[in-house]
């Protein structure tokens, strides 16, 4: 039976994480963060214990830990943290890429605060799930939705028996608890506000920081907005991605070569692969046999490039080569969407679970499966975890409820981002009364909301120093037909 978390613990105006600085240890060292382009940069690695159940703040203890960057002008605006994706993300690792630039102009003007997340990073993961005797999806077999959401559901009992074993407390990693932790790092650094930085599951942790200690946070930006109800996707907002895609290729030279009618090409691969499923034979792979593909490979696989313009610009490539009978594009890429899937993770799994969906959502994503071209594919296999059968916590629906607040919020969304899509924000900051909504066309998500525009670093950077900003949509070119499939 799944643990419903308590109500009271989102409301309470003093909750046990505001007590938990009497248990936590709050330390620091010397620390260099090393990026991939741009350098060594001097900073502080702290470690700060908390509660791992913040209602039993004189029980267990786990250790959180964080870069700290200090600022690089004498300030007085509040500490800024750093809330990374996934879940599962490392706020520390995603510094150290591309998106360096945007964090190095946060920090002129305020100490920024890289944190992962309990069960992320350098904060204590969970051990990783033992590897199974066989496959969970064998590759001789055409799979089904229903096929896979069995061997799944085997797969995570699995891997959550495993975890139990070995004394993993998987009813620690709920966003609620996470939560409670970012108010606990506010109090151990000894500031009343800290503002927020979220993206994509980030933003969903920010929003609940924001219901749980709402006179703690000054300014949020929530980059590819994941609402207390998002965590199941729309299906038609991928169709209506696909509906863009589509006149993106009709329209562009490079992908034009491949295609001028990519929903109808679909539409032809799909047929094709329902009457007659093919056989790829991939370099690499772990058995002899070949890999065999159906309508449900196509349909995870297509959901799995609409993530970010690199990806989405695959799609004529793939279908090109499908229907001419050189099917190793969408083999290789099908291959690299079932591994990722069946790769189970601890802490990603327990979150996502937990957080779940409003009954509403649930018949809106049930409703939306049967009108989409992707069908249950764009969700799998989320909506056939419930944590009741899983035995882990459900957060309630009190906190999959609009939030009502007036702090300053910073929006920003991408035109082809296929996991956060513009309207998570737009039905978010309905209850916002102070929101500023910046819309990058032709943006995806991951680092395409960072890199779009140098406008984007301006914005962010002003707005987290306490500056107005404008939002507004700013034109982009990021879709392309990349030249080699990204790994």
């Amino acid at each position: 039976m799944s643990r419903l978390v308590a109500p009271a613990l989102l409301f309470a105006t003093r909750t046990a994480a505001q007590t938990s600085t009497d248990t936590a240890r709050l330390t620091f060292e010397p620390f260099t963060l090393t990026t991939r382009a741009h350098g060594a940069i001097e900073a502080e690695l702290g470690s700060l214990r908390v509660p791992r159940h913040h209602a039993q703040p004189d029980a267990a203890t786990l250790t959180l830990r964080f870069v700290r960057l200090r600022a690089r002008q004498a300030s007085t605006m509040p500490p800024v943290i750093y809330l990374a994706g996934g879940p599962g993300g490392s706020g520390i690792d995603a510094a150290l890429g591309v998106r360096w630039p945007v964090f190095d102009a946060v920090r002129q003007h305020a100490d920024l605060i890289l944190l992962d997340q309990r069960g992320t990073g350098r904060s204590e993961p969970p051990p990783a799930c033992p590897r199974a005797a066989s496959p969970v999806w064998p590759t001789d077999v055409v799979l089904t939705a229903e096929m896979a959401s069995r061997a799944m559901q085997q797969e995570i009992m699995r891997c959550l028996a495993a975890w139990r074993a070995n004394g993993i407390d998987l009813d620690a990693f709920t966003t609620i608890e996470s939560a409670h932790d970012v108010n606990a790092l506010r109090e151990a650094l000894g500031v009343e506000q800290v503002s927020l930085w979220g993206m994509s599951y980030g933003t969903h942790l920010a929003l609940a920081v924001m219901r749980a200690h709402p006179a703690r946070v000054a300014r949020v930006v929530l980059m590819g907005t994941e609402g207390p109800d998002h965590t199941f996707k729309a299906p038609l907002e991928a169709d209506a991605l696909l509906d863009r895609l589509h006149r993106w290729a009709a329209r562009d030279r490079e992908a034009g070569v491949f295609t001028r009618d990519l929903r109808g090409d679909l539409a032809r691969a799909m047929t094709r692969l329902d009457s007659a499923p093919i056989e790829v034979t991939l370099p690499g792979m772990p058995t002899s046999a070949p890999l065999r593909l159906g309508v449900f490979d196509l349909q995870l696989t297509v959901a799995g490039l609409l993530g970010r313009t690199q990806t989405s610009g695959l799609l004529p490539v793939m279908l090109h080569g499908l229907l001419r009978s050189d099917a190793t594009l969408f083999g290789q890429l099908a291959m690299q969407v079932r591994q990722q899937i069946t790769r189970v993770s601890a802490m990603s799994l327990v979150m996502d679970v937990a957080s779940g969906a409003s009954p509403a959502r649930r018949a809106l994503v049930a409703a939306q499966e049967r009108e989409s071209v992707l069908g249950r594919a764009l969700n799998f296999p989320w909506p056939d975890l419930r944590a009741d059968a899983l035995g882990l916590p459900d957060v309630g629906d009190a906190f999959r409820a609009p939030l009502i607040t007036a702090t300053p919020t910073l929006f920003v969304s991408g035109t082809m981002d296929g996991r956060t899509p513009v309207s998570n924000a737009s039905e978010v900051r309905r209850g916002f009364r102070d929101a500023t909504h910046l819309i990058l066309d032709e943006a995806g998500h991951d680092d395409d909301l960072w890199t779009a525009s140098a406008t984007v670093t301006e914005r962010v950077a002003a707005f987290l120093a306490g500056e107005s900003v404008r939002g507004g949509t700013l034109r982009t070119k990021l879709l392309r037909v990349p030249r080699q499939p990204p790994r």
